[in-house]
């Protein structure tokens, strides 16, 4: 099984905690509001083809909080200097939730580093017709039961819970952070006009019962970029990568090789 190690890289005058581990062409994968702060199962499985580095975003986890953010473009030129930090090229970009659309940000303001681009239930368009439910001000608890779609699975977890979880400082922060990128309106109105720089092979996944982000939005994508393959899971909300880790991981593993001709290590 691959191990993954934590790192830590002090960059604009605060630490950066990302974890790194398996071997082969770079995977840099881009957290939503849940951070990813340990090495969970999607994460081993596509660890076992590729180099995989999963930071957790300035201002979240255990990352310091950033005095420099204001909006979702200073996160997404943040990770220009952590690319060029780690000496980082031919990188399949990936992102999740509010870490599809930091990708999706990131990579139009300077696609030459990526190889592939893939956005998972990926947040940031808005079209009045496909309404968003409020997210802001549920709980931790509250939050997981909305955006599981397995129930029984999101029981599970919340029963993992630490005891006041909400009044963490992590919590706390990363919550925080996190409304600081998406804004009120939870959406980019540059994003329709930029995406079209994104000339690399993108892959968009989405579960079909996602209810925070309604599966009608991986059209949304697709219509801007269509020259992208879509992948779509069944009985799945917005965490495909927490309710189908190891198919999530080889979908995204055979888009890569297939579309990319990335030698898997």
């Amino acid at each position: 099984m691959v191990e993954f190690t934590k790192e830590t890289v002090n960059m604009l005058a605060g630490n950066v905690v990302y974890q790194r581990g398996g071997a082969g062409e770079s995977i840099l994968y881009l957290h939503g509001a849940g951070v990813v702060s340990q090495a969970v199962p999607f994460m081993k499985h596509l660890g076992a083809h590729f180099d995989v580095i999963v930071p957790q975003h300035p201002g979240m986890g255990e990352s310091d909080a950033p005095t420099w953010l204001n909006n979702m473009h200073d996160m997404a030129l943040f990770y220009h200097d952590f690319i060029d930090r780690l000496g980082l090229e031919d990188i399949h970009l990936i992102g999740t939730s509010i870490g599809g659309w930091l990708a999706a940000t990131v990579a139009y303001l300077n696609p030459a580093p990526f190889k592939s681009v893939t956005l998972a239930c990926a947040a940031g368009l808005n079209n009045p017709d496909i309404p968003k439910p409020p997210i802001y001000g549920m709980t931790a608890a509250e939050t997981l039961r909305f955006v599981i779609h397995d129930q029984k699975l999101a029981d599970s977890m919340v029963a993992k819970m630490p005891p006041g979880v909400d009044e963490m400082p992590n919590t706390v922060k990363s919550k925080a952070t996190t409304k600081i990128m998406a804004g009120e309106t939870r959406h980019d109105p540059s994003m329709p006009t930029w995406l079209h720089r994104l000339k690399m092979p993108v892959h968009i996944i989405w579960g079909k019962q996602d209810r925070l982000a309604p599966v009608q939005y991986a059209d949304e994508y697709k219509k801007l970029l269509p020259h992208a393959k879509v992948t779509l899971y069944d009985n799945c909300g917005h965490l495909p990568y927490t309710e189908h880790p190891e198919q999530y991981a080889k979908d995204i593993a055979a888009f890569i090789r297939t579309f990319t001709g990335a030698k898997a290590a």
